[in-house]
């Protein structure tokens, strides 16, 4: 699967406002893991429609 335009502007805006410190792309699901600066959600899933979910939730997904 390739990226989706909607995380490649969620990416940008992370990065923009200095809250993405890295990221890495699974190409057999379509998401994005990444680590942000943020102490309520330093870890996440950036989903193919450019939500943002808790890696707690990927059970679910």
């Amino acid at each position: 699967m390739e990226p989706t335009e909607a995380q490649y502007l969620v990416l940008n805006a992370l990065e923009t406002l200095g809250l993405l410190e890295g990221m890495f792309y699974d190409e057999e699901r379509g998401f994005y893991y990444i680590t942000t600066t943020s102490r309520i959600l330093p870890t996440a899933l950036l989903l193919q429609n450019g939500e943002i979910a808790p890696i707690s939730w990927a059970s679910e997904l």
